[in-house]
């Protein structure tokens, strides 16, 4: 079956055997048929080749922002920079690679809620010490409310709140085991401390696009 009618035969046959080996792993960390795992690669392969700061066969950081802004929706930079210190390198590499693109789809469309817990809490937690304190909370939800006058109160008045609903201990920060109970219990609460994932209608649009069916 031919994957994408952009591609010849010859470059989709070269392409389908320099991933045979990525997609066998991945079949056991994503949660993707093989059929979908080419597909989501060859999104991957489609947009390295037309990135012009890509480097060592990885798409640049800024490849990625664009497709998090034009298909998922996420345009906020401090959203973005948190998303980036979430992945495998902490944030701090140019580029990303493709097994990251697979897995981060992965959770992104069908990730359960445990796997959606553990990285909304990694965006969430930037300073990585498994605690977000309320100074740091302060940071995470300024961008809930609009900069008027009177906006800091409102920000120290909606920690109060966050503190008082995920604070499960009682140690004055939200631990993990803190958020992930809390969520477990009300799952609406999983974006509580600020947008981490994308919008559903967003993600449901772009599955259709080569999800079995």
């Amino acid at each position: 079956m031919n994957l994408d009618a952009t591609l010849d035969g010859g470059e989709e046959i070269r392409f389908l055997s320099k991933v045979s080996v990525l997609v066998k792993r991945l079949r056991k960390s994503t949660h993707f048929t093989h059929q979908e795992l080419e597909l989501v690669l060859l999104i991957y392969y489609k947009m390295l080749k037309n990135d012009p700061d890509a480097a060592g066969g990885q798409i640049s950081r800024q490849q990625l922002t664009t497709v998090f802004d034009t298909v998922f929706g996420i345009t906020e930079p401090a959203v973005l920079r948190r998303i980036y210190a979430a992945l495998g390198d902490g944030g701090t590499g140019a580029h990303v690679a493709m097994e990251t693109w697979a897995q981060l789809v992965s959770l992104y469309l069908c990730g359960s809620l445990e796997e959606r817990i553990r990285y909304c809490y990694r965006v969430y937690d930037a300073q990585r010490d498994g605690h977000i304190r309320r100074d740091y909370l302060m940071v995470l939800l300024r961008d809930c409310v609009r900069q008027e006058g009177g906006a800091e109160e409102a920000v120290r008045d909606l920690v109060d709140i966050i503190i008082t609903r995920l604070d499960v201990d009682r140690d004055g920060a939200v631990s993990f085991d803190d958020y992930r109970q809390s969520v477990l219990g009300t799952p609406l609460l999983l974006e509580c401390l600020g947008q981490a994932l994308p919008d559903r209608s967003r993600v449901e649009a772009f599955a259709v696009t080569f999800l079995s069916t």
